[in-house]
């Protein structure tokens, strides 16, 4: 059986201020290229749940997003200090679910729900070349 240093209650979060990389203009929305996008926020968030799991779980496994819904509230500019924080908010084997909030210095712009699941990393590699067999085969 695997051992994990988690607990249901457990909580991390992450920091960072607004850059113009993390602005809309790398999608191509000119106009907008002061706001804070919605994929670096989601891409904040996960951060936060995967620094939470860290080195919490055994050498040779990760933790694996399997789903995740989430709500963008409200628009923030570049140059604002955004924070994300996920908390454990149920473990069930090797399945962990994730509340997760995205604030900036007015308020929160976001909330999410995540479902990762911890995984034998070879195992997941080895799975990932099984189903590119498929493609190699088409090929020739």
């Amino acid at each position: 059986m695997m051992k994990v240093a988690l607990e249901v209650g457990q909580t991390h979060h992450v920091q960072k201020r607004v850059q113009y990389e993390d602005s809309s203009v790398s999608f191509g929305r000119k106009g907008i290229e002061t706001l804070f996008s919605t994929t670096a926020m989601v891409q904040l968030m996960i951060q936060a749940a995967v620094e939470l799991v860290g080195e919490k779980i055994p050498e040779d496994y990760v933790s694996v997003t399997q789903k995740m819904e989430f709500t963008h509230l409200n628009p923030t500019l570049q140059g604002a200090f955004v924070t994300a924080r996920a908390e454990l908010v149920d473990m069930d084997h090797n399945v962990l679910k994730f509340k997760i909030t995205c604030h900036d210095e007015l308020g929160k712009i976001a909330e999410a729900t995540q479902t990762r699941h911890i995984v034998n990393k070879q195992v997941l590699i080895n799975r990932a070349h099984k189903r590119a067999e498929m493609l190699e085969d088409r090929i020739q």
